[in-house]
């Protein structure tokens, strides 16, 4: 795509910039493509600054992503060319591109504030579909897909920083795909629902979600045979590839095609919005009064002028999130500020607690010109000026005058242990320069996921509150017999459990648990299908002899699932923390393999058998 400008200068408006697909830049009239930035190597210089969303990026950071280990002669020369080129195509005759492509200390970055970028659009429709009506949100989830016209930076197939932007984003795109189809079936459009679904399975062909709602939209145009062999797709492609069995909230789908049921029953109920139901709201709630009183207590000595840092601690599912919804709701008054940390952007500086600060403040006026360093924890400040590059130091004192002058102030973050390593910093610097100022920072933590040396142990918080699994007592109001017997007390299984339609709750979870096991590697993955088939308590050496492995080298990572919450020790063996993982690892599996595994279990004493295969 080669420049059609009808003028010499840029417009003064923002840019537009596109990164689903090939690049492509427009400026009013004007527009540049993949080659008009006078090289690849100085569009890549453009890409990654776009990616890293106004953050400065280190020389040594640019010329890693540019050239690994072969490095040219002169890495500073070569880039200040670059960026010299990248200017002038930006903007040929004015001074326009000095404005966005802005010189730091040793690096650069690009002005955010003055372009729309497509993948920015592209979250903000994702996250407001999360929160809307059934008719909302699919308009919503449409609008964000015709955003995505193609793979991430598509002309940089081979670019390691390009693939990791490309993963996360088809990771997203695949899951507003999933909800798009979702979302039609609930509105009777058997069409769209299987034109998404099918999309969607383009991107993961293990997805059974996907194939659910393919084989109810088929179902629902009238072609239950098309349906039907949907599922024997599936169910051949998990056998030959995976030994496994679809899930049986699968196969239920399966069988009420074969009956003839009416496809209203299979279908998602439309939503009217995204408050929490009943189920979730009363589960949350059941003993938890204790930790919610500590966290009111608290937020009452911040806003007397006492600074706290809170930690809420709990395995994955353990109510963390709503917890602080729930405190949140009892704050009316007080200015809150909110945002989840990501594992995807762990290597952007203070991106969480720039979030959590634009939410908390909204449209009050930032005192720019009294904090100038603030501009690296809040690019889209635009400040008049020529720009200089500010020291860590400066950078953290302008966060605490802003906090302290907008304060009483609470800042609530979402998954800490995911956090960068600048936003676990700021936590500490605040903690220490604001120690009588009304402000509270609490932020939820997954403590089993922190290694030793993880920055979030070297906080010093004022407290810490665990949430642990709910006790029989905690559970009685439900009047459910043996939910804590099957939950275990774990309040994601316990909603799983309530929510309506969910008279089997390891069909309910099923998938979620699954992937959850898969994660821990393949690996844990053939450790936890086989101990699964010795009973609830197993012993290491007849797991081992049933695997054909060392028994130490399944003890050690036995214990290693113990500290991922998965298992537990019971004496000198070991069982599932909850019986339904247990459940719904024997239900992927056939009857003819777990009778295969039993039979390979050794006797007390005996021999182990012959080594088998992967399976």
């Amino acid at each position: 795509m080669g420049s059609t400008s009808t003028s010499s200068e840029m417009a003064a408006g923002r840019l537009s910039v596109h990164l689903f697909g090939s690049l492509v830049v427009d400026d009013g009239g004007r527009s540049l493509g993949p080659r008009d930035f006078g090289g690849s190597r100085p569009k890549q210089v453009f890409e990654i600054l776009v990616a890293e969303r106004g953050h400065p990026v280190h020389r040594d950071r640019l010329a890693d992503l540019l050239w690994g280990d072969e490095l040219p002669q002169s890495v500073a020369g070569a880039l200040q060319t670059y960026i010299s080129l990248l200017r002038r195509r930006l903007d040929p005759a004015g001074r326009r591109g000095h404005e966005l492509v802005v010189t730091q200390r040793e690096g650069y970055r690009f002005m955010m504030a003055a372009a729309d970028l497509d993948l920015d659009r592209f979250d903000r429709l994702h996250e407001r579909a999360a929160r809307a009506s059934t008719r909302e949100a699919r308009r919503r989830y449409e609008e964000a897909i015709s955003i995505a016209r193609g793979e991430v930076l598509a002309d940089e197939p081979h670019a390691r920083w390009a693939e990791e932007l490309r993963g996360t984003y088809r990771a997203r795109l695949h899951a507003v795909r999933l909800a798009a189809a979702e979302a039609s079936l609930a509105e009777l459009d058997y069409q769209a629902a299987l034109d998404h679904a099918e999309a969607a399975l383009a991107m993961d062909r293990y997805g059974e979600r996907a194939y659910r709602t393919a084989m109810v939209a088929r179902y629902g145009l009238g072609h239950q045979r098309d349906a039907l062999e949907v599922f024997r797709q599936l169910q051949q492609l998990l056998d030959d590839e995976l030994g496994l069995q679809p899930m049986p909230e699968t196969t239920d789908v399966q069988l009420a095609i074969l009956r003839h049921d009416d496809v209203r029953t299979l279908l998602p109920s439309p939503t009217g919005g995204a408050a929490s139901g009943p189920a979730e709201r009363g589960v949350v709630l059941l003993g938890r009064a204790a930790e919610l009183a500590m966290l009111e207590h608290a937020v009452e000595d911040a806003l007397e002028g006492s600074f706290v840092l809170l930690l809420v601690g709990g395995e994955a599912g353990s109510g963390k999130s709503r917890i602080l919804d729930e405190l949140a709701a009892r704050l009316p008054a007080v200015r809150i500020g909110r945002a989840a940390c990501s594992e995807l952007e762990r290597h952007l500086p203070y991106t969480p607690l720039a979030a959590a600060l634009r939410d908390g403040l909204g449209t009050v006026k930032r005192d720019s010109a009294r904090l100038p360093a603030l501009r690296r924890i809040l690019p889209e400040l635009d400040l008049a000026g020529p720009s200089r590059a500010y020291n860590e130091v400066e950078v953290l004192e302008s966060l605490t005058g802003l906090v302290q002058l907008h304060a009483p102030l609470i800042l609530m973050l979402d998954d800490l242990h995911w956090a960068d390593t600048s936003t676990i910093t700021a936590l500490d610097y605040l903690q220490r320069r604001s120690a009588t100022a009304p402000v509270g920072i609490i932020a939820t933590v997954r403590l089993e996921e922190l290694s030793a040396d993880h920055p979030v142990r070297r906080l010093q918080p004022s407290s810490v509150v665990r949430l642990e699994p709910l006790t029989e007592a905690e559970l009685a109001p439900l009047g459910m017999a043996g939910v804590h017997e099957r939950t275990g007390g774990h309040p994601a299984f316990v909603v799983a459990a309530l929510a309506p339609g969910s008279a089997d709750l390891s069909v309910a979870l099923g998938e979620t648990l699954l992937s959850r096991c898969r994660a821990e590697g393949t690996l844990a993955y053939r450790i936890l299908l086989g101990a699964c088939v010795l009973g609830q308590r197993f012993e290491p050496e007849t797991l081992a002899g049933m695997l054909a492995m060392d028994a130490g080298d399944v003890a050690e990572e036995l214990d290693r699932l113990c500290e991922r919450r998965i298992l537990r020790i019971d004496g000198f063996g070991f069982r599932f923390r909850y019986d339904v993982v247990r459940e719904v690892l024997l239900l992927s599996m056939s009857p003819a393999r777990q009778r295969l595994l039993r039979a390979r279990a050794p006797e007390p004493g005996g021999e182990p058998p012959a080594k088998l295969g992967e399976w």
